[in-house]
């Protein structure tokens, strides 16, 4: 079976992700993926950004980041030749998994706009109040409420429905303490590897 995981920025996807590892599912997280195939598609890249992008021959994300996120070409840009390599290398990965009889989950964020709720079995949508995951990112990266009010405007496409999808939506709130979002994962994972 695979499973997406997502929702918004601060929900707790990654504490989710982890969660359910622990319980033995393979988890493809996203965001790992793409500082992959910024490596993978350095040349692209530099094609496309210059070396500018770059710090001893690498591709420094820091740099490529004040490019992309502050224009929207570029971003999009990045995405064509990212967004194809990590579906690609998801797809790749989560069949390998399932031939070994593993459950998959594919943590991220984007999950539909890189297209990959299309291979879902399930869906799961990690929320939490914006008030408390703006606590929660000032409080683990020191991000400004304004900032994160601005990163907020950029994760419209993040939300609880999903048109195309005809699977099950299960809807994790992590509102409380570690222990609440816990018995939440635990009863769904249980409820997963009963169906064996």
């Amino acid at each position: 079976m695979i499973i997406g995981l997502t929702g918004k920025s601060c929900a707790g996807k990654d504490v989710v992700a982890s969660l359910m590892e622990e319980e033995g599912f393979f988890v493809i997280d996203e965001d790992k993926l793409g500082h992959e195939a910024l490596a993978e598609n350095k040349e692209k890249l530099i094609s496309v950004f210059g070396s500018q992008i770059l710090t001893d021959d690498a591709i420094d994300r820091k740099k490529l980041g004040s490019i992309v996120f502050s224009d929207k070409k570029s971003l999009q840009a990045l995405e064509s030749i990212s967004h194809p390599w990590m579906v690609k290398e998801t797809e790749k990965r989560a069949r390998k998994a399932e031939a070994e009889g593993r459950n998959v989950v594919i943590n991220a964020a984007i999950l539909t706009r890189l297209g990959l709720d299309a291979i879902c079995d399930e869906i799961i949508f990690v929320d939490a109040p914006f008030e408390l995951r703006a606590r929660r990112a000032e409080a683990r990266n020191g991000t400004k409420i304004e900032d994160f009010r601005k990163r907020e405007q950029n994760q419209k496409d993040i939300i609880t429905t999903f048109e195309t999808f005809s699977g099950t939506i299960v809807t994790i709130i992590n509102d409380g303490d570690k222990l609440t979002l816990y018995r939440q994962v635990k009863e769904y994972c249980d409820t997963i590897l009963a169906r064996g």
